[in-house]
């Protein structure tokens, strides 16, 4: 079968990704389980009403942690936490792998503030300044994760951003000062195969973005308001971040007039919860095999301008590599047919 037959068949969209994963179910192919490691900071509630929606938020956290096996640290919903989250927020980040295979999360739900110069995670004791946690922040070989679900957290999103790093803020600006629903919508989507946009059996953290901002947004839209909370996420490094409205489903509909990379393909590798035929996979093959599928998407946004031979020369290198993963030697896979045209 030819380059162009063999980009029709797998190259399409990921969806090939879970017909591969569940042939090497058979191959016995499959590595030791791993987890990612998720801190959610609770902030400082200030009112009964808001205390409740915080720990409802960190309850559907610790339920979705439950479901994947990962390892979580709640800190500040606790009499013994309070006046020592900073400290403990610190310690945990400090303490963490900065090679391993899984990503780690940090979730803040709480309050933000903003003074007009910077922006703090609202704690019970000493707050949190975003130009502390970047500089607290690691660069590491893993992903990062952070994501702010409160109020004024958009300055936080060019402070973090970073290689190998995801951010996620509830705000675009430090100015949306309003009480922010999206991190309370965003744990219940995390953790929920409602957010399950493209049916592959997990919900990705791209997913969970846009399945909470549509939540927030039904909210406001039922209320009559006008919404005072607009989510941003960023997943390549340049700092600037990518509205819901770009997407349709899960794909990128709009360029800027820079025409900058859009982001979500990152994190929509990426699933807290994954399906059961992601889970035959060991984190170093999952690591890799995202690593390749970055390098594919990179090179079809490369195609108009590379020769003909040499994209489909380099488009059959990473499917080998691909292949690898899926297919031990002694399992070779089945050969390609090429689908028929619908």
């Amino acid at each position: 079968m030819g380059g162009k037959a063999i980009e029709r068949a797998a190259v399409r969209n990921l969806g090939w990704r879970q017909a591969l994963i569940g042939l090497l179910v058979a191959t016995g192919s499959i590595g030791a389980a791993a987890s990612h490691e998720v801190l959610v900071v609770v902030g400082a509630a200030g009112q009964p009403s808001f205390a409740s929606g915080f720990q409802e938020a960190a309850k559907a956290w610790t339920e979705a942690c439950g479901k994947a096996g990962a390892e979580i640290v709640v800190v500040g919903l606790e009499e013994t936490d309070r006046g020592t989250e900073k400290g403990r927020v610190f310690q945990w980040i400090d303490n963490l792998d900065r090679t391993a295979a899984m990503p780690a999360w940090i979730v803040y739900v709480g309050h933000g503030t903003y003074n007009g110069r910077e922006a703090h995670l609202n704690l019970r004791g000493p707050d949190i300044s975003v130009s502390e946690l970047a500089d607290r922040l690691p660069q590491m070989e893993r992903t990062l994760i952070f994501i702010h679900g409160g109020s004024a957290g958009g300055p936080f999103l060019p402070a973090v951003s970073g290689p190998n790093r995801i951010v996620i803020s509830a705000t675009r600006s430090g100015e949306e000062i309003n009480y922010a629903r999206f991190g309370e919508m965003f744990a219940q989507m995390v953790g929920s195969s409602s957010g399950d946009m493209d049916r592959d059996g997990q919900t990705s953290l791209l997913e969970a973005f846009l399945s909470a901002h549509h939540a927030v947004d039904t909210f406001y839209k039922e209320a009559g308001r006008l919404a005072s909370e607009h989510p941003l996420i960023d997943d390549n490094g340049d700092k600037l971040g990518t509205p819901p409205d770009w997407f349709r489903g899960t794909r990128v509909i709009k360029t800027s007039k820079a025409n900058r990379d859009p982001d979500g393909f990152r994190a929509h590798q990426i699933a807290l919860i994954p399906s059961e035929l992601e889970r035959k996979l060991s984190p170093e093959q999952r690591q890799k095999r995202d690593r390749l599928e970055a390098e594919l998407d990179a090179l079809r946004k490369r195609k108009a301008d590379t020769p003909e031979q040499v994209y489909y020369d380099q488009l059959e290198a990473i499917f080998l590599e691909l292949g690898k993963i899926y297919f031990p030697e002694d399992c070779p896979p089945p050969p390609l047919t090429e689908p028929e045209d619908s």
